[in-house]
């Protein structure tokens, strides 16, 4: 048995059997593409012996992990919150009470060949169940707040299940793994707001529902070489904002970059090179609300990815992770009240803002310093691709000072309406609202209503497919005050309600992952009806009987490229007649000032 389980053996009967049952899963042998092999105890002996140490489970094996906890201790549980696109279910396992204090969700392969959080939850469920509990200097056990723990074993079910070697080529370990895409070829951690597949949805569902207060996203990193075995992305505090984001830089950042030194795992911030190698810099990470932790950030939830380099051992990145893992159970636990106070001032800034930031980019010209371990930069000559290769000289360390972008400013600012008013129409949107809690309020019988509205002047869209999406931005957009037809079961959302932020950040047509960027309301941009120049001339020289019209046309010919245009001249007018259809560009989300 390995020696981290040895100090259990006293332990009563069921316990010990559910901790080595844990331990069995940290332990198994390589499997077979394929093959989903459950754990049992009768195997346990034979799959742990040393030379199978360092694999990763299966799905079916990590959910039997998962299952067998909850089954052996009172306060566990195991649930079912969904279905994923391979048709399997998603599992959340929870450690602590209902009602504790505050709330950690961790989430695990989204990514399958990235498995370091499925062995460290393992881990660290181990620690829960023996009575481990979280160690700080200053306080007592009976000081420390409560936790209710949930971690989702395998949520790329799909990707889980397509087992394999290679498909990570530059990482090293475990012998086998899952793949990056799900069962339709998605990139889970990019589908947190157009929610393409069905585990998307669960998971917003979920995650509005349980309420989380701090989020884990466990992951392995790609890039460059360098020292640390971890490294993290937290929630880019400025963008996360008020309160909060002023409390996760200034109090709990120092505090788990201190706490991962202590442990023996130095941590540093995600290694997003500005220039070929680190020593040039690096960058926060931009987390728009596609991912992860900026999906969080619009629930007003600090998150963080935890990002274990691809090269160190498989061992020594799950060691990191359950280790972070701990130590932010721990924090959490610790400082329960300022995280929950800050986390209520920000929710209140939100309310009582009149506008808010839709957009957030990089600060070049804020500079910070960040002291970081990395391995010189060479180029070595290859005769396969013919050039000249990058090498990280690992006989040659430094430890140095270098440039850190760390601050972020707004791009663009919306202003907050009282409500939006989203017709039934469009259907998908209102089912992702309501997955993200916010209430909307069925009208009760046709009516009219003048509302504001943007009129879409300049659109824009990505070349190429990116995650099933041509992903579009509203280059130009204008406000225009129009009266509307509104149909018994169309919808108004309130902003006043606590899914605030996720309204504006999702229906404003120019925010970073809006329903509009992700193709929702392309349709909206499509002119439906034309005319004939032949039988459209006669009616343009009737409208230009119109002395204002006529002269505004003037004007308008002042353009060359309208004034050489045949076609171009009688749409002008055509654009201006009655005949024009006049919700062509027009934004379908309505806004009541």
């Amino acid at each position: 048995m390995p020696e981290q389980f040895a100090k259990i053996t006293d332990m009563p009967h069921t316990s010990f059997k559910l901790l080595t049952l844990c331990a069995f899963l940290l332990s198994l042998s390589t499997v077979h593409q394929g093959q989903e092999s459950s754990a049992t105890l009768e195997n346990l002996e034979k799959s742990a012996a040393p030379e199978n140490i360092g694999n990763t489970p299966t799905w079916s094996e990590a959910v039997a992990g998962f299952k067998a906890a909850a089954e052996a201790h009172p306060d566990a549980r195991m649930r079912e919150f969904g279905t994923s696109d391979v048709g399997r279910p998603l599992h959340l396992f929870e450690f602590g009470p209902q009602d504790a204090t505050v709330r950690v969700l961790i989430n695990n392969a989204i990514h399958p060949g990235e498995p370091c959080g499925v062995n460290a939850c393992l881990e660290v469920v181990n620690k829960l169940l023996s009575g481990a509990t979280f160690s700080n200097a200053t306080q007592s056990a009976s000081e420390q707040a409560s936790v209710l723990v949930g971690i989702i074993p395998m949520y790329n079910v799909g990707g889980g299940l397509r087992r394999g070697c290679c498909s990570r080529a530059n990482q090293n370990g475990p012998a086998q793994y899952g793949f990056r895409g799900n069962a339709r070829n998605l990139d889970l951690n990019r589908d947190f707001i157009k929610c393409d597949s069905r585990n998307a949805l669960a998971f917003n569902r979920l995650f509005s529902a349980w309420q989380p207060d701090v989020f884990v996203d466990t992951h392995t990193s790609n890039g460059a070489d360098y020292a640390a075995t971890m490294t993290l992305i937290a929630t880019q505090p400025d963008k996360l904002g008020g309160p909060l984001g002023t409390w996760l830089e200034g109090e709990q950042l120092p505090r788990l970059y201190a706490g991962m030194e202590a442990a023996g795992w130095p941590m540093t911030p995600y290694v997003n090179s500005i220039g070929a190698h680190p020593e040039e810099g690096i960058a926060d990470f931009m987390d728009s609300p596609r991912y992860s932790t900026g999906f969080a950030a619009l629930h007003h939830v600090v998150g963080f990815t935890t990002e274990a380099h691809m090269l160190k051992p498989f061992d020594d990145r799950v060691a990191a992770t359950a280790a972070f893992l701990w130590l932010l159970l721990g924090d959490v636990s610790a400082h329960a009240t300022p995280l929950l106070k800050a986390r209520a001032a920000s929710i209140k800034t939100c309310d009582q803002s009149s506008d808010w930031p839709i957009a957030w980019a990089i600060d070049g010209d804020v500079v910070d310093s960040l002291y970081f371990g990395g391995y010189m930069a060479k180029k070595i000559w290859s005769p396969i691709s013919g050039s000249a290769q990058t090498h990280y000289d690992r006989s040659a360390p430094f430890w140095d000072s270098i440039p850190y972008l760390h601050t972020a400013r707004p791009e663009r600012i919306a202003s907050i309406p009282s409500a939006y008013i989203i017709p039934q129409a469009w259907r998908h949107v209102a089912e992702r609202l309501r997955a993200n809690g916010v209430e909307l309020q069925p009208l009760e019988r046709d009516t009219s209503l003048v509302v504001e509205t943007y009129l879409i002047e300049r659109h824009s869209a990505l070349g190429r497919p990116y995650e099933g999406h041509h992903l579009r931005s509203a280059d130009s957009i204008s406000k225009a005050v129009v009266p509307v037809k509104l149909y018994a079961g169309d919808f108004i959302a309130s902003t006043g309600q606590p899914a605030r932020r996720y309204l504006i950040e999702t229906l404003e047509p120019r925010a970073t992952d809006s329903f509009f960027a992700w193709n929702f309301f392309d349709a909206c941009l499509q002119q439906k009806e034309y005319f004939s120049p032949y039988v459209f001339e006669q009616t343009a020289a009737e409208l230009l009987s119109d002395p204002t019209l006529a002269a505004e046309f003037e004007r308008a010919l002042e353009d060359s490229s309208l004034a050489s245009s045949p076609y171009a001249r009688l749409n002008w007018l055509y654009l201006r007649s009655n005949y024009a259809e006049g919700t062509a560009g027009r934004y379908p989300i309505f806004r009541i000032p």
